[in-house]
C-alpha cells in the first residue's frame, strides 16, 4: 500500500492545497490504470479525515482501487469567490493526478463518495457530472437546503452566508445547490449513476436523508438504501464502510474476494 501526500498549487483555488492518495500494492488494477474513489470530507474537516477515522486503506487494498482525498475547506464543493472547489474536484485535480499517477479517467472506473457535507458534495459532483462517475456513495447526507435553518450568528449560519451569500438556505431551491434540482437535470440528460445511501436512525438528519433517497427512487434512480442504529459520527460510518466498499467494488466491476 502506498500513501502519497501531495502539496500542490491549484489554479482553481488560487493557492496551494493538500491531497492524499492511496494506491494499493496488489496487482489488481484494470489494464494499466487504477479505478478511483473520490472521497470527500465533511464540514470542519480536511484531506486526512478518512485516513484518521476509518480503515479505508484496507478496503482499497482488498478490492484494488485508488482513493483520492482532497481538502475542500467548508466550501460545500461549490464554486465560490474564494475557491472554485467544484471545478477543482471535477476538472483540475483529475487532470493533474492522472498526469502523475496511473489513475483512470474513464466513467466506469470512477466513483464519488462522502460523509455529511461530503455526502452533499458526492451528490453534487455525481449528479452535475454523471458522465464522469459510475456511482455515488452518500453517508449521512440529504438535500441540505431542506434542513432547519441555523440561528443567525451561529457558526453554520455564517458558513452558509459565506458560501451561498445567504444563511436562508431554503431560498436555494432550484439552484445548483439543490440536490433534487440536480437529480432532475441528470434524469433529463439520461445518465444516472448508481447510488448507495446510508444513515443512522439516531442521526438528526435521518428524515431528510431518507426522504431525499426516496425522491431519487421516484425519479428513476435505483438507490441502495441502508439504515442502522447510529448517530452522525465516524462510529456509524465505520459500521457502514464494509457494505459501501463492497457495493463500490461491484459498481466498478472489480474482482471481489470472498
Amino acid at each position: 500500500m502506498a500513501l502519497i501526500h501531495l502539496h500542490l498549487f491549484s489554479k482553481m483555488l488560487s493557492r496551494k492545497t493538500e491531497v492524499s492518495v492511496i494506491i494499493p500494492e496488489r496487482s489488481k488494477r484494470k489494464g494499466d490504470k487504477w479505478p478511483v474513489i473520490w472521497l470527500l470530507h465533511g464540514a470542519m474537516g480536511g484531506h486526512s479525515d478518512w485516513q484518521r477515522n476509518t480503515s479505508i486503506e484496507l478496503y482499497a487494498e482488498k478490492y484494488g482501487f485508488a482513493v483520492v482525498m482532497a481538502s475542500a475547506d467548508n466550501g460545500f464543493y461549490a464554486n465560490i469567490p474564494t475557491g472554485r472547489y467544484f471545478d477543482f474536484l471535477t476538472k483540475e485535480l483529475p487532470d493533474t493526478l492522472s498526469s502523475m499517477l496511473p489513475l483512470s479517467k474513464a466513467r466506469e472506473d470512477n466513483l464519488v463518495a462522502g460523509f455529511s457535507m461530503g455526502g452533499h458534495g458526492a451528490y453534487k459532483l455525481g449528479l452535475s457530472c454523471p458522465e464522469r462517475y459510475a456511482g455515488i456513495i452518500v453517508f449521512s447526507a440529504g438535500n441540505f437546503i431542506e434542513t432547519q435553518e441555523m440561528p443567525e450568528g451561529s457558526p453554520f449560519a455564517e458558513i452558509h452566508r459565506y458560501v451561498f451569500g445567504t444563511s436562508r438556505i431554503h431560498s436555494l431551491a432550484g439552484t445548483e445547490h439543490d440536490i433534487k434540482y440536480l437529480a432532475k437535470r441528470a434524469v433529463e440528460g439520461g445518465i444516472l449513476p448508481a447510488l448507495f445511501v446510508c444513515c443512522g436512525t439516531e442521526d438528526g438528519g435521518f428524515p431528510i436523508v431518507k426522504s431525499t433517497c426516496a425522491y431519487m427512487r421516484e425519479l428513476g434512480f435505483a438507490p441502495h438504501w441502508e439504515e442502522a442504529p447510529g448517530a452522525h459520527d465516524w462510529f456509524f460510518i465505520n459500521r457502514m464502510l464494509p457494505h459501501a466498499m463492497a457495493w463500490a467494488a461491484e459498481v466498478l466491476k472489480l474482482d471481489c474476494p470472498a
